[in-house]
């Protein structure tokens, strides 16, 4: 499909927001005016024009659901309609394998794509670790009280079904590293798993892994990370850390759509946690006759069935997309606006900051409350004035939670910030 082909596509459903934006075939293109840039400004401009937005809605929702960029969005399509122009049953094996590579590098230096395995949701990536462990009774699972409900729900199903002890605790804003010592209080001889958030949902809050895996390495406890709201957002290194598990969602950060995810198992813990729900595609050979199965030896065991393909792609053009702005830019430009936001809301008499106080803790997303308005009442006056927030009722905190991505700049920190003071003293 040519750029003009693509424009008028694009214009039956976005009308003016998207023909005066510049479109791209392929990253090539896309790479070349980002290196010519040399203001700041202009380069963050031609990211934003990269989606859908119009000029006036200020989105700060990344940590629910991230936008699609066009090359995205194109991506999906021209493989959707490939595979209607084209049926085949199954996927390209190569360039599934080519997709992992892609979210691999987002997990940092020496995770191999065959530790990958892509899933509908890190929720069931959180569903495959926690059922696929051999959980008895009696044994013990730590998380915090601040997680999502995609893992306190699976934990708590273990914990009526197998019996297993779930451990909480309640994470320590003032200091990051006092989370160690809080989970290795917690930490008795039966505990099997450490399952927390790399960034919580809650308060933004980054979990410092390295120390946590670390004592869980020497412990022999597995160690289980939900990077929901960190990949995509910040650097990792998970070999060097030394996670064993790590998942994370398509949909957000990375930029990818929705129903993609991605799961990884280090190779040495691979065997211990066991595929539960398998079909075409998990085993390494069966005969029926035999009774005999043998799994994939790579992650592929977890994966099943026919696949959305296009989905996928899409995906792992999400994750060009952070390659070619490239994921230290990106965490540096993420975290400059929401320092900025962070400061501003700390100059507001009756407001809140829920966020950790050690800026090396806190990451792309700012929670806060006010003590003299309800949460969803500002919630609410946002939306109306096109600002698009999170409420955060998780762990009672009752306060808003707002994300910063590529395609913010300065002129959104301000305007919520104005936006904020006005609420506050109309009411």
């Amino acid at each position: 499909m040519n750029r003009n082909q693509f424009l008028k596509t694009l214009g039956a459903f976005a009308g003016s927001t998207v023909l005066s934006k510049p479109v791209f075939a392929d990253f090539s293109g896309l790479e070349k005016q980002l290196n010519q840039q040399t203001n700041d400004d202009t380069f963050w401009k031609l990211v934003r024009d990269q989606f859908l937005f119009p000029g006036d809605y200020t989105y700060l929702n990344t940590g629910g659901i991230g936008a699609i960029p066009l090359l995205v969005l194109n991506k999906v399509k021209a493989t959707m309609d490939k595979v209607e122009i084209y049926p085949r049953p199954g996927h390209d094996q190569e360039q599934w394998l080519e997709m992992k590579e892609k979210c691999s590098y987002l997990l940092g230096r020496g995770c191999r794509k065959e530790e990958l395995a892509f899933t509908s949701t890190a929720t069931e990536g959180i569903n495959i670790v926690i059922n696929g462990l051999d959980l008895k009774e009696g044994d013990e699972v730590i998380t915090s009280t601040h997680e999502h409900p995609a893992l306190h729900i699976p934990l708590l199903n273990q914990a009526l079904t197998r019996k297993v002890l779930v451990k909480t605790f309640h994470p320590d804003l003032e200091s990051g590293l006092g989370n160690v010592q809080i989970i290795r209080d917690l930490i008795t001889k039966k505990t099997r798993l450490i399952f927390i958030s790399h960034v919580t949902c809650t308060t933004g809050q980054v979990f410092p892994l390295k120390e946590i895996a670390q004592m869980a390495k020497s412990k022999d406890i597995i160690f289980a990370v939900d990077g929901a709201q960190a990949a995509g957002q910040i650097s990792l290194q998970l070999k060097e850390w030394g996670v064993d598990c790590y998942v994370f969602s398509g949909h957000k950060w990375v930029l990818g759509p929705r129903r993609t995810g991605v799961l990884y198992v280090c190779e040495d813990r691979m065997e211990m946690i066991r595929p539960t729900t398998v079909g075409a595609y998990s085993d390494n050979g069966y005969d029926v006759e035999k009774r005999d199965l043998s799994f994939h030896p790579t992650a592929q065991r977890y994966e099943y069935g026919t696949q959305n393909e296009a989905l996928f792609y899409g995906l792992g053009t999400g994750a060009d997309f952070i390659q070619t702005i490239g994921i230290e830019k990106t965490e540096e430009h993420n975290r400059k606006l929401a320092e900025q936001f962070y400061k501003g809301l700390k100059n507001i008499p009756v407001i809140q900051v829920l966020s950790p106080e050690e800026e090396q803790y806190r990451s792309a997303i700012i929670s806060f409350r006010s003590s003299e308005h309800d949460h969803t009442g500002l919630a609410a006056y946002l939306s109306e004035k096109r600002i698009r927030v999170r409420v955060v009722p998780e762990a009672g905190l009752d306060g808003i939670r707002v994300s910063f991505h590529i395609y913010n700049n300065e002129k959104d920190v301000d305007r919520i910030l104005n936006e904020i003071i006005a609420f506050i003293n109309s009411n």
